[in-house]
């Protein structure tokens, strides 16, 4: 997980800050998410936070208070992991979740992507991708779509979007918590209470 702020100071510092990445990708190569071939942006949470608000392609679920931007494929098992386990969350937290669906995992995602961001109603097909989806399988349930189109271009937005929070991954999820700072975290917040955690932390 990663907060604004954090800045390694002169060569100490970036002797830390080196043995501190590493650690932090020992850690994600554990944490439950799905990798494309690592190409690794230099932004920051918050200019991330800042590019996504403006994203007119993310699919926004719920009315809460509480803003959370989460990037997914639609052929993760991970997203749809998180997918399942946020629903039942949403009303009830007040949460209001900004979906930034990107599509690099398999041959099939782009097309899926784009069906999706591309439909007259995204978040109903988003949810069928996800009611449908096929475990065992990393298959998202909607039928991919030809690449092109407004679909398209929400596609490669959200695919550019991705490829700044550094190695591509999903689910990643960007908010800003209660101490007003912006944290970006991937991977699916780990059980038994690392979900009800993120939530309570998001402003």
């Amino acid at each position: 997980m990663t907060d604004v702020g954090w800045r390694p100071i002169g060569r100490v510092g970036a002797w830390r800050g080196r043995v501190a990445a590493l650690a932090g990708l020992a850690v994600l190569l554990m944490f439950p998410t799905a990798r494309a071939a690592s190409s690794f942006g230099t932004s920051s949470p918050l200019a991330i936070l800042r590019a996504v608000k403006r994203d007119r392609y993310a699919i926004t679920e719920g009315h809460g208070g509480r803003q959370l931007y989460v990037f997914v494929d639609p052929n993760c098992p991970f997203c749809h992991r998180l997918f399942q386990r946020l629903q039942p969350l949403i009303g009830p937290h007040h949460l209001t979740v900004h979906w930034i669906v990107a599509g690099f995992l398999r041959a099939t995602s782009a097309g899926k992507a784009v069906a999706i961001l591309g439909a007259r109603r995204p978040l109903a097909a988003l949810m069928q991708n996800e009611r449908d989806f096929r475990r065992g399988k990393e298959d998202g349930g909607i039928r991919p779509a030809v690449v092109q189109g407004p679909g398209a271009r929400g596609l490669a937005l959200n695919n550019r979007l991705l490829a700044m929070t550094g190695p591509e991954l999903v689910p990643t999820l960007v908010y800003r918590n209660t101490a007003g700072r912006v944290v970006m975290h991937q991977g699916v917040p780990l059980k038994p209470h690392g979900l009800f955690w993120t939530i309570r932390a998001i402003r």
